[in-house]
């Protein structure tokens, strides 16, 4: 180790002579001491620059004006020509399905996120600034109905420790019988409103689809609907198709490609004169849970906060 300072010492008064215009003095040495200079070490390689900009699993903080800096972890995984992932910290150590990531320019990008606290819901809205594998950015962190500034500043590195859901990724992931709690506003024809009850699907053959029905209770008042739900082991396409005891049908293609999540939108709904359509995000906590988040817009309108469903797998 003293080698080793002598060396670094030796090599920083050089740039310091060099900086300043001087030459280092000569050394004299008897010529039975003289040894020829080692050769010089080739320089170490510099780290290869990340192939996608935005792609990885970033850590680090997201700080409040006014408190203490507190981890997250957001991973960005590549999907056509667009971006998916999900936050962990947002709440305690859960796991949360991006609901936005849109690239803004060469180096940034925006996103959101949302999970449901004993608090109220939790939201981040941010815009990120990479540079390499570091990125910081400011942004809007709303707890229920106070809302604050924050500012993150993150590292792309693995995420070891972070909770990972290690689900496969076959249709009968769905097969069984599910409990769910759904919460969101009353909005006919799209929802309901408030309402629990049982899911329960079952294989249909040896096909990749499943069937089944929803049953719950909203406001009293008995709710039925039935889904088959397909998917294309080879390419993780999925498809959904709902009906409802109203006569409405929702029809839906999406895909599984990222374990974690399955974004997807809802065909368009005539009714009433209007056209509506649903964004869902399926978040996938583990083999016996799953929650659903969806927003609604209205006429080709800004999609808006619908409700939130949270199913856990009976045993």
């Amino acid at each position: 180790m003293l080698h080793n300072d002598v060396i670094a010492a030796f090599v920083a008064s050089l740039s310091l002579l060099a900086a300043t215009g001087q030459e280092p003095a000569t050394v004299q040495t008897p010529a039975s001491q003289a040894r020829p200079a080692p050769p010089a070490s080739p320089a170490p390689p510099a780290p290869p620059a990340p192939s996608d900009p935005f792609a990885g699993n970033w850590r680090g903080t997201v700080t409040a004006s006014a408190g203490n800096p507190s981890p997250i972890i957001i991973t960005l995984v590549k999907k056509g020509d667009g971006y998916v992932g999900s936050t962990n910290g947002l709440n305690a150590a859960s796991e949360s399905a991006l609901k936005r990531a849109s690239v803004t320019g060469p180096t940034t990008i925006a996103i959101e996120a949302a999970d449901e606290s004993k608090l109220g819901t939790i939201a981040l809205a941010s815009e990120l600034t990479v540079d390499g594998n570091a990125a910081k950015g400011g942004g809007t962190l709303t707890v229920g109905a106070q809302k604050f500034g924050v500012t993150l500043a993150l590292q792309r590195r693995p995420r070891a420790e972070a909770i990972q859901p290690h689900v496969e990724q076959r249709v009968d992931y769905f097969v069984g019988r599910w409990r769910f709690e759904y919460i969101g506003g009353e909005y006919p024809p799209l929802s309901a409103g408030n309402r629990s009850g049982t899911a329960t699907f079952t294989r249909s053959g040896t096909s990749n689809f499943v069937t089944g029905s929803i049953e719950g209770d909203p406001g009293g008042t008995a709710y039925r609907e039935t889904m088959s739900i397909g998917l294309d082991p080879d390419t993780n396409a999925m498809a959904f198709v709902e009906r409802r005891s109203d006569g409405v049908e929702l029809v839906s293609v999406a895909s599984w490609r990222s374990p974690i999540a399955i974004s997807f939108q809802t065909s368009p709904l005539q009714a009433n004169g209007r056209t509506y359509q649903l964004r869902r995000v399926i978040a996938v906590r583990s083999t016996t849970a799953f929650d659903v988040s969806e927003e609604f817009s209205i006429d080709g309108g800004p999609f808006r906060r619908l409700g939130d469903a949270h199913y856990t797998k009976n045993p």
